[in-house]
């Protein structure tokens, strides 16, 4: 693929994913550590993309940083394209000459974060599939199969009994009001989205989330791992505190959390030690477990906070990979005792107007 079809095929649907970011910083870290300059590295990257939107990013990294530019300083003309996490990190390996080692990191906090990732959304879609089978096998029973049957069962005029009037109520009720259901379900769906897409809605749908009784350990613990991790990112690349402390709240992906961080910061730039600023920002422990702020206490007796948030990250992705396999048991026997509650209701409704009409018509 040449350079000018590349550039030709970017739409405005292109997008830079986080795999594609992962092996651009691994690419450059590779090859620097293979003594390859850093402009010839890019150049070699522009050669391997097959991404039209990367391609076009990495071509203006490449004018900035031949025009004399450091590659940290291009990157910030390009904000769009690299976060405040990642060119803080960058900047670091700048000014220690440890660009390699921070190109390898950013790399590999990306890869592990898109595992982490597609476990939880891969979790999370199965209950969706069982979800949405279940309201389709309901809206073919209610507005095809029970329509057809209720002329075997009006045409006796026997009275009905009354799990068969429900079945039969409920048929009529979707099926006269079909169109006006979907259509208030999609009015629904849409101003859910545009409330959740407002910072009081984003900060309730956060905190529905953490209440929820199998949901909300997965989510807790999703975002300690982000806080975690990217702590162990940002300080071990020589970071400060209170800015690793700044990154790590814009990072998390998650309001309510970036307050907590805030209020750690705060309580850092107050001269507190990082254990207490997390635990007098989250006394409770309702969005910070408290074995990670005792982790964390140990950590600074022993000046290894980076290393230990590393380890802090690890043992709490084993977690979330624990409760998405609670999450999975625990949906299963639900939607099967919903299947099956309807399914009775279904067999009953049939079985005794069946009986009914022949005790009456014998």
């Amino acid at each position: 693929m040449s350079k000018e079809r590349v550039i030709v095929q970017e739409r405005f649907w292109h997008r830079i994913s986080p795999r594609d970011k992962g092996l651009f910083y691994l690419h450059l870290g590779n090859l620097l550590e293979g003594w390859v300059t850093l402009i010839s590295a890019l150049r070699s990257f522009l050669d391997k993309t097959t991404n039209p939107r990367m391609y076009r990013v990495v071509e203006e990294l490449l004018s900035f940083v031949d025009a004399g530019d450091p590659f940290s300083t291009a990157m910030k003309k390009l904000p769009t394209a690299f976060g405040k996490r990642e060119i803080a990190i960058v900047e670091s390996g700048e000014q220690s000459g440890t660009m390699q080692r921070s190109f390898l990191r950013l790399s590999e906090e990306i890869r592990s974060e898109q595992e982490l990732k597609s476990k939880v959304k891969g979790s999370l879609a199965y209950p969706l599939i069982i979800i949405c089978f279940l309201v389709g096998a309901v809206l073919i029973i209610m507005t095809y199969v029970i329509p057809n049957l209720l002329p075997l069962f009006t045409e006796t005029g026997v009275e009905l009994p009354l799990a068969t009037r429900s079945l039969v109520a409920t048929s009529e009720f979707v099926t006269k009001n079909f169109f006006l259901i979907v259509f208030a379900l999609v009015i629904g769906i849409l101003g859910l989205r545009l409330y959740l897409g407002t910072r009081d809605g984003r900060m309730a749908f956060e905190r529905f989330m953490l209440a929820m009784p199998v949901l909300g350990p997965v989510y807790k613990n999703y975002c300690i791992v982000r806080i975690a991790s990217s702590l162990s990112l940002l300080l071990g690349a020589g970071i400060s505190v209170m800015k690793a402390l700044r990154l790590t709240g814009e990072g998390v992906d998650a309001l309510t959390y970036g307050a907590v961080m805030d209020d750690v910061a705060k309580g850092v730039s107050e001269w507190r030690k990082l254990a207490a600023s997390f635990e007098r920002a989250d006394p409770d422990f309702r969005y910070i477990s408290q074995d990670f702020m005792q982790m964390i206490a140990a950590a600074e007796q022993t000046s290894t906070v980076d290393k230990v948030s590393g380890k802090i990250a690890e043992q709490y992705r084993r977690e979330v990979e624990s409760s998405l396999s609670v999450l999975v048991k625990f949906v299963e026997p639900a939607a099967l005792l919903l299947a099956g509650g309807f399914v009775l209701w279904f067999a009953l409704a049939i079985f005794s107007a069946v009986v009914k009409i022949t005790d009456t018509v014998g």
